[in-house]
Parts: C-alpha cells; structure tokens; sequence
C-alpha cells in the first residue's frame, strides 16, 4: 500500500508541475524610456531655476545648445556626452564616454551633462516619457533652490 501512495503522489506532483504556467521574467523596461530599444540621444532645451519649488527663471545655455546625450540599452548602460563646437570651459572635451545609471527607489538617474560637471551626478527624474524628460537637482542641502533641466529626445535606434 505504501508504494502505490508514492507512485500517486510522484504522478500527482508531475501532472501539477506539467500543468503550470512556466514564470519568465520581465526585462525592466522604464529605463527603455531613456534608451530606446539601443540608444537614444537626448539634447537639452532650457532649464529652469527654482526657488521653494516655483520657477523663478527660464534660460538656455549657451555653450551646452549644440551638445548631444546619448542612453545606450546594452548591460553596460554606457553613455556618451558629445560637446560639440561650443564649449562651456576651456578643458571642456569633444566626447565624454561614460555611464549611466538609475534609481528606482529614488527616481535618479545618474548621468554626465558637463555644462555642471564632467563626472556623473544624480538628477531626479520629473518626468520622462517617450521624448521629453525633465530632470532636477537640488543645489542646497535643505532642497529649496534647484534647477530643473527640460530633454528633448532626438533620434532613437
């Protein structure tokens, strides 16, 4: 009697495991917002500073108009910032290779634009949606003055 329960379980167990649906996981695909299904560059339209979270100012820069991002999607996250003909230091270069990264904890993204610095810096991400981003950074410990920096995406591959 003993081995006819063993074999009814052991045939029960498989018929269960043959009958439920295979679990795949999801690739995370938010970040596709910011690379395409390979890359996607991004240029900068305006920013905007903010004083208590209202704008105070709208303004271009300058040096940073003709400047191109580009997100790529491979396990790297490599990212190029390419500076172009306008620069906004001396020592400014042509082309920064570098990497990207995000936080979806804390809705950072983590990414060079070197008109505020050539190594990477977290900025929050206001908004990100097919081609337009909006990210931020605070410039004062108590989170009252920031600017907030408006993308536009330009080409995706």
């Amino acid at each position: 009697m003993g081995k006819t329960k063993i074999t009814f379980v052991s045939i029960l167990l498989v018929f269960i495991a043959s009958c439920s649906e295979e679990v795949t996981p999801t690739p995370y695909s938010y970040t596709k917002v910011f690379t395409g299904a390979t890359s996607k560059t991004w240029i900068v339209k305006f920013l905007e500073q903010t004083l208590d979270g209202v704008v105070e100012e709208t303004f271009n820069v300058s040096c940073a108009s003709d400047d191109e991002y580009v997100f790529y999607a491979n396990p790297e996250r490599a990212y190029k910032a390419t500076t172009s003909t306008k620069k906004c230091s001396a020592d400014e270069p042509d082309i920064i290779n570098d990497t990207w990264s995000f936080n979806n904890a804390s809705a950072t993204v983590t990414m060079v634009l070197p008109f505020f610095s050539l190594s990477g810096l977290p900025f929050i991400v206001r908004e990100a949606k097919k081609n337009n981003m909006v990210v931020e950074i605070f410039l004062d410990e108590k989170k009252t003055s920031s600017y907030r920096i408006h993308l536009e995406s330009t080409k995706e591959n």
